[in-house]
């Protein structure tokens, strides 16, 4: 393995005793322990097949339930901010705090962070890259409400009410986060 095997081993120790709440979470959940069990180096951000883990952050604003969303201009969509593991990274939380902190322009709090949802899905082709799996690991990270910063692959960072969330077209991963948070 090109990255430190006990790294590795914590992360599947994470996804093992993580708990789905549905059928599709379930088989989510499988694949991603396949792929850390059976990859040489599962957060390889090169390797394109079947594709490589990722980590992202449901941002929520204790003080108000609001959630940040950036829009991300390749996918077209509103998003959670995330993305991928740089060599140094040994763990998909760090991945997810630097990416919000890149993407939303704000420092979170990793102790008010916590594993919410594991999703597997497919991203498209673009010009640079084939298209592949993401084995995503979204952390619920809690914070107060705070001014947002756009940059890098988003192109708007906005707040969101749930009345909000409900007006827009969200695949089922992020209705799935938004059950979990509010529950």
């Amino acid at each position: 393995m090109s990255r430190h095997s006990d790294s590795i081993q914590a992360i599947i120790s994470e996804v093992e005793a993580h708990h789905a709440i549905d059928t599709t979470e379930t088989a989510h959940k499988a694949v991603i322990l396949d792929h850390f069990h059976h990859s040489i180096d599962p957060m390889d951000s090169f390797c394109f097949e079947p594709g490589h883990a990722t980590g992202s952050a449901w941002v929520m604003a204790k003080d108000t339930r609001q959630f940040a969303l950036i829009y991300h201009k390749t996918l077209d969509r509103w998003l959670q901010p995330g993305g991928h593991a740089e060599p140094e990274e040994q763990d998909l939380l760090t991945v997810s705090l630097r990416e919000a902190q890149e993407e939303l322009g704000i420092v979170l709090d990793r102790t008010q962070a916590s594993l919410l949802d594991l999703d597997v899905h497919r991203i498209p082709d673009t010009r640079k890259y084939p298209s592949h799996l993401h084995f995503d690991f979204r952390y619920l990270c809690l914070t107060e409400s705070q001014p947002l910063q756009p940059a890098t692959d988003a192109v708007r960072a906005e707040w969101f009410s749930l009345d909000r969330l409900n007006l827009l077209e969200l695949d089922p991963g992020i209705e799935r986060m938004i059950r979990k948070s509010i529950g």
